[in-house]
């Protein structure tokens, strides 16, 4: 675990940064991995979210719906729950 270590990274023309592989290694990212993004404050903050969005969504798919809904019905339920 790499704990205080700075490094600078810069911008580039596309809008993006690149995650030093001292970093990506620690956490274990690779192409396709998931991070959380947070700001707080001046600071983003960059969290590995692992597999686990994957396996929510897995376990997600599992689930069965007490009732079946049109997009009206669900707009209309879902509404009331936001206000």
């Amino acid at each position: 675990m790499i704990h205080g270590e700075i490094m600078i990274a810069t911008i580039s023309k596309g809008q993006q940064i690149t995650i030093p592989a001292i970093f990506r290694e620690a956490l274990g990212l690779h192409i396709g991995s998931k991070v959380e993004i947070e700001q707080v404050g001046q600071k983003i903050i960059l969290k590995s979210i692992g597999n686990d969005l994957n396996m929510l969504f897995e376990e997600a798919k599992k689930v069965k719906p007490k009732k079946q809904m049109n997009v009206e019905e669900m707009e209309i339920f879902t509404e009331g729950m936001f206000r």
